[in-house]
């Protein structure tokens, strides 16, 4: 009897509680380190991700070139995959160290970017804190600047292998406005600017202005930049109303600057600059930081890369400096 009341116990007891199945698993950016630095004089910290290339480990006494990008969650992990596959590629690139520069903690990535990348307080009137209780702050620049220089270089060069003669700057928009800045600041800070679609129309043109100033007291720019833009980030016609439209006349502001500072004839500089037709703002940036990279971190010269921007054109270039034509 005793048995039997054990095996109906068995029999009607509640089924066992099902076990919950592992929270899925981050994916974490291979070959990354993550530091939080102070940035004293702010008052705030930032939290920076470092990748080394695949030879550090194996190279001791190998230093490398270093590429800061700014906007770190848009634009790091999508510079890594280029960068591996440019490297695997015929024409190769050269190894260098990537440094992420994140936003500061605790901030969301537009009131960071507004605040730190812009070279006066005098920003969007219509603009809207998207963090409650916080009024947009612009004007903040300079302090971030010196953040890099005095704090976040010195940090990273004592920690890794690091060329100090071969930093170099990658900003987009409101990044690419803060690159003019420091080009026009201390250019020392970088020996290469990549500066794609660049928010110069920021504070009715400072920058422009700022260059000017630049010229009356230096006779040199020691340093390189490569400008872009995309073809669509222009208005139809020439902007005819005084600031009106001049956030969207953006390749005529770049134009303007790239034609100013290559007549200054400054002894150490050197300027490039490209449109990409048909891309717009946000379109822009894959096609302008590999070409950036490609720029500043050339290849190993195992197949020279000359753009092919012919209709029809199939080769990188037919013999005598023509583009092959599709038959």
């Amino acid at each position: 009897m005793k048995s039997l009341f054990v095996l109906l116990a068995l029999l009607t007891a509640a089924p066992a509680a099902a076990q919950e199945p592992a929270p899925p698993k981050r994916y974490e950016l291979p070959s990354t380190e993550v530091h939080r630095i102070e940035a004293k004089a702010l008052g705030r910290a930032y939290d920076i991700v470092v990748w080394l290339p695949p030879s550090y480990a194996y190279a001791p006494d190998r230093k490398y070139p270093v590429l800061f990008t700014t906007d770190m969650p848009q634009s790091l992990p999508l510079i890594l995959g280029l960068h591996r596959r440019l490297r695997a590629s015929e024409r190769g690139m050269e190894d260098a160290i990537i440094v992420g520069l994140g936003y500061a903690v605790g901030d969301t990535g537009e009131y960071s970017r507004r605040r730190d990348y812009t070279p006066t307080p005098h920003g969007d009137i219509d603009a809207v804190s998207d963090m409650p209780g916080r009024k947009v702050a612009y004007g903040e620049a300079e302090g971030y600047r010196l953040h890099l220089r005095d704090e976040v270089f010195p940090f990273l060069e004592s920690r890794y292998r690091i060329d100090p003669k071969r930093r170099i700057y990658a900003g987009h928009s409101y990044g690419g406005l803060f690159g003019t800045h420091v080009l026009l600041t201390e250019p020392e800070m970088f020996q290469k600017y990549i500066l794609m679609s660049p928010s110069l129309w920021y504070g009715r043109r400072l920058m422009i202005a700022r260059e000017r100033g630049y010229a009356t007291r230096h006779k040199d720019l020691p340093a390189q930049a490569y400008f872009m833009i995309g073809g669509e980030e222009t208005v139809p016609d020439p902007d005819i109303l005084p600031f009106g439209n001049s956030r969207m006349a953006m390749v005529e502001d770049m134009d303007e600057m790239v034609r100013m500072l290559k007549s200054r004839g400054y002894p150490s500089f050197k300027v490039d600059s490209r449109v990409f037709p048909g891309e717009d703002h946000g379109s822009v940036y894959p096609d302008a930081i590999k070409a950036g990279m490609e720029w500043a971190l050339k290849g190993t010269g195992k197949s020279p890369h000359v753009p092919c921007e012919v209709p029809g054109c199939r080769m990188p270039w037919a013999p005598g400096g023509r583009p092959a034509q599709d038959d």
